[in-house]
């Protein structure tokens, strides 16, 4: 079906779905299947998804990007998006992912505008779009213009391991694509050992969303906490355990700051709002506070955790080793 038949009225609704989306990530298993081998430039690839499977024949060349996860993935493997989602820009006013660098000709997708439109006009051969970023319906749509991998699994945030694995089934870079994972894992792996303190430690990601509004990452599926789960910590288990846990995210009030009581507390704040979390009442007790755990993130580092791909982590990291080493060295 043509995109432009009068049967795909204006999409304003997908740039609503995207932006409460986004906004979610915040406020709130992969499995494929290759037939023949990976020297044919025809070979087809069924990737298992959460909305069931999609076909994939030959290596794609016009890939669109609906999120920056994604964007980055492909970026690691060597394949350049024709036009994505620029999740940075969005959440910090503009300012580019210091760790993207070969996207300067790709087209930037407008959620404000008429998005199914603006994907066909990029005629893609296969579309990469976020669990949180389009309904079923818009699936739908999108599968009409290009094969389209939606949700990996039915967490919030993917693992940005299974994305590799799955683009490297689809590229046909199964090696390159197990590199790229063994490389950062080899590094996360390098932090647990030399700080093996981390082992049982408790953690806690954050974001204020408003000076009333504390969003918590409160799955411990979630791709946000798997940096922290793979150093051997663990999500605070009071966290865990709360109501609503399992969407994800969780909403705190700044009168229960107190229960942000894990050994290693990341927060992000929205823009506006850097020395909000600082004024509530109950900061200055928090055990991260008091003992060096305490990792405040500008909001391009905080999307580089809160959507970790092979090119945002190793930026992170960066930015939270030193507090990772005081906390593995704080007494059990």
């Amino acid at each position: 079906m043509s995109p432009r038949t009068s049967q795909t009225p204006p999409r304003r609704r997908l740039a609503a779905v995207l932006l409460a989306g986004i906004a979610a990530l915040w406020l709130v298993g992969c499995g494929s299947d290759s037939s023949g081998d990976s020297s044919g430039a025809s070979e087809t690839v069924t990737i298992t998804h959460s909305q069931g499977e999609t076909v994939i024949e030959g290596v794609p060349n016009n890939v669109v990007a609906l999120s920056s996860q994604w964007a980055d993935a492909s970026l690691a493997l060597g394949v350049t998006p024709v036009g994505y989602i620029d999740n940075v820009g969005m959440s910090s006013g503009g300012q580019s992912a210091p760790w993207e660098t070969g996207l300067a000709d790709s087209t930037k997708v407008d959620i404000q505008g008429d998005i199914v439109e603006q994907v066909a006009a990029l005629n893609p051969d296969l579309i990469l779009a976020p669990g949180f970023g389009a309904d079923k319906s818009t699936l739908d749509k999108f599968s009409a213009l290009a094969p389209t991998i939606p949700a990996l699994s039915t967490a919030q945030v993917e693992k940005w391991e299974d994305q590799v694995a799955v683009l490297g089934e689809i590229y046909q870079k199964q090696d390159e694509a197990a590199q790229v994972v063994a490389d950062l894992d080899g590094r996360i792996d390098g932090i647990a050992e030399t700080n093996p303190g981390l082992q049982g430690k408790t953690f806690l990601y954050a974001f204020v969303a408003s000076p009333t509004q504390i969003m918590v990452v409160a799955d411990p599926n979630d791709g946000a906490n798997a940096l922290f789960t793979r150093l051997g910590m663990v999500l605070d288990p009071e966290i865990a355990n709360s109501p609503g846990a399992a969407t994800g995210r969780i909403a705190l009030s700044p009168e229960r700051v107190g229960d942000l009581d894990s050994d290693l507390l990341v927060v992000t704040s929205a823009a506006g709002l850097d020395d909000a979390f600082a004024q509530m009442a109950g900061y200055s007790t928090l055990p991260a506070v008091q003992n060096g755990g305490l990792v405040m993130l500008d909001i391009v580092t905080g999307v580089a955790l809160n959507l970790p791909s092979p090119l945002s982590l190793p930026y992170a990291l960066d930015q939270i080793e030193p507090e990772l080493a005081t906390v593995a060295n704080q007494p059990a």
